[in-house]
């Protein structure tokens, strides 16, 4: 009987020393989420693309830091949304976040398009993205352009070079081409003559091949990345004129989220700035390597003064464009003043 009541007593003791372990086991464990938020990515680029690698990290972080409780599915490739639908489409519901380019569905907000103008030649560093913030700041109206979604990345993006089948120097040479480009960069072509084509960059390779367009305007990274430098093997390296790269969420989303899943995202905003500047540099760095044999010109002072006169309409177009929605001249000016302030 003694016996069974020691063995009794060191039972009761182990279990009371083992309590203490449990308890602080579960207050170690990590929180299950009580909701975890589905969320579907969209966006233009191919998965191996550098910018859509950074993507994908931003997502994982998210989703760790998170515990998981937010899961994204990612559709590359504009297997979703095309990309000039991609803002549309965050805010219609039909994706929750998408990686955008201003170039496309400009018109919807024509005035934070100042930041892609040649005329300015806004940093595509850190202090392109300063130079964004304070132009929201003292303009709200530029900021209230991004209806229904809510900007969780703003980046100054990549210059813009000129890729035709045929060599080409200075702007008389692409007198009479039929000519691929999106934004302000139709303007520029077409004060140097050519015959300016708005089309998607996902059409432009086919488009090269059977002879519809003679050449395209974009950053080469966007060239190479489709392929295209194999029809179009005449490069000038202009390093005139930027894109701006957004990633936006869907504003009803996001008002869904607890303040806590909030301040996540928020909190990786500027990795997410640093990760895609990074990535666009990569893309520009290997476009040129993949262009390596072919004809890359670089004008010369001459030449290139030759080309930004081709860019000076665009300026002054702008400013006449948005009088209606907004002090454009104000704008325009303050962007100016701005990028002299970095120099």
């Amino acid at each position: 009987m003694k016996k069974n009541n020691m063995l009794f007593i060191s039972t009761i003791i182990c279990l009371l020393l083992l309590l203490p372990v449990g308890a602080l086991m579960t207050a170690c464990a990590p929180a299950t989420p009580t909701q975890v938020f589905e969320l579907k990515l969209s966006h233009h680029l191919p998965p191996t693309a550098p910018a859509a690698k950074a993507l994908d990290e931003w997502t994982k972080k998210l989703e760790a830091s998170t515990n998981g409780g937010v899961k994204f599915t990612i559709y590359p490739s504009e297997s979703l949304a095309k990309g000039r639908e991609a803002y549309s489409a965050t805010k219609g519901g039909i994706c929750d976040v998408a990686f955008v380019n201003l170039v496309y569905e400009s018109s919807k907000w024509s005035l934070n398009n100042v930041l892609t103008l040649a005329t300015l030649p806004v940093p595509t560093d850190k202090r392109g993205t300063e130079i964004w913030n304070k132009l929201w700041k003292k303009y709200p109206e530029t900021l209230n352009e991004f209806e229904g979604v809510k900007v969780l990345s703003n980046v100054v993006g990549m210059t813009t070079s000129i890729h035709t089948k045929d060599p080409v120097r200075v702007p008389n040479d692409i007198k009479g081409m039929k000519m691929a480009a999106m934004g302000d960069s139709l303007t520029i072509l077409q004060t140097a003559g050519a015959s300016p084509v708005s089309m998607p960059a996902g059409d432009w390779y086919m488009s090269a091949e059977k002879g519809v367009i003679q050449g395209c305007m974009a950053p080469v990274g966007v060239v190479t990345d489709r392929g295209i430098q194999e029809v179009l093997k005449n490069h000038i390296d202009l390093g005139i004129g930027q894109g701006g790269n957004i990633v936006i969420i869907n504003l009803a989303r996001w008002n869904s989220f607890p303040s806590d899943i909030q301040s996540k995202f928020e909190k990786l905003t500027s990795w997410l700035n640093d990760a895609v500047r990074t990535a666009n540099d990569q893309l520009d760095a290997e476009g040129w390597q993949k262009c390596a044999g072919q004809n890359i010109v670089k004008p010369t002072a001459a030449e290139l003064k030759l080309w930004l006169a081709c860019t000076e309409p665009t300026g002054q177009a702008w400013i006449k464009a948005n009088a209606s929605k907004g002090p454009s001249q104000e704008i325009y000016d303050y962007v100016k003043k701005l990028i002299e302030e970095t120099k």
